[in-house]
């Protein structure tokens, strides 16, 4: 649905999600030196097999090993836990992100989430808003807001996190979840003017929503209702039900 106060919130909330900057970067370490080329692996294993067959034989399966269990080499392991390298993803991430190359800076994003460490909450919510930023750019909202669950379960009290993930609701048009994000939003900083607007004209919203969602409900029911007493020749307009002023209990009656 449409909604140029969505829009607005949408376009204050863009950079928003952006962390400080990292600390000023380390000057990058060189690959160390002094491995053992391929070749001289090669000629070594040639004068192995010179000196005993039997002992090259016996040495295959062990050099055969490695490969065989590549992805437990922290060498070709993606999703390494290195706060660092995750903070350097995501700097790159914001760079990409601020000249509109979103779909390598969601990359990005994703890489600094696979190396942050799972006990890293904190950045661990930013990157995965900083995610939602990104399909918010791109109009993914039901990406937007599996990014913000995220980003809420790691920071239960992440302020910008409800505040996105209720205009991706409104957005596809669910006012109710919408209204619940932004009132959350409001509990956690009351004393913000814009979520306040925001959480007064969703209120109304919803509520008509509700509404509407009732008597559809009602329709139905009365429809399954009238279907079954249909068979005896009555409906559900027969019966009348009046409210006791004194109890505030009702009673049913039945009018041919």
């Amino acid at each position: 649905m449409a909604d140029s106060g969505a829009d607005l919130l949408e376009k204050e909330l863009a950079g928003f999600e952006i962390l400080e900057e990292a600390k000023k970067e380390e000057d990058c370490k060189e690959p160390g030196d002094g491995a053992p080329s391929l070749d001289g692996e090669e000629e070594k294993k040639k004068d192995d097999i010179v000196e005993s067959k039997t002992s090259a034989i016996d040495e295959t399966p062990e050099t055969e090993i490695p490969n065989n269990n590549a992805k437990e080499n922290p060498a070709v392991t993606p999703a390494e836990k290195d706060l660092e390298k995750a903070m350097e993803a995501k700097v790159e991430g914001n760079t990409l992100f601020k000249t509109g190359r979103y779909e390598e800076a969601l990359r990005k994003y994703d890489e600094a989430i696979a190396f942050c460490p799972d006990d890293e909450k904190e950045n661990l919510a930013a990157y995965h808003c900083n995610s939602a930023a990104v399909h918010s750019k791109m109009s993914d909202w039901e990406m937007v807001v599996e990014s913000c669950t995220k980003a809420i379960n790691s920071k239960p009290d992440y302020v910008k996190a409800y505040m996105r993930r209720s205009v991706a609701y409104e957005k596809q048009d669910k006012p109710v979840e919408a209204y619940e994000d932004i009132k959350k939003a409001d509990e956690l900083a009351p004393n913000t003017a814009r979520i306040k607007a925001r959480c007064a004209k969703l209120s109304v919203v919803a509520q008509e929503r509700q509404e509407k969602m009732k008597n559809e409900m009602l329709g139905k029911l009365k429809d399954l209702g009238n279907t079954i007493l249909g068979n005896f020749g009555i409906s559900l307009d027969n019966f009348k039900a009046q409210k006791d002023p004194n109890t505030g209990s009702y009673n049913i009656s039945y009018q041919p």
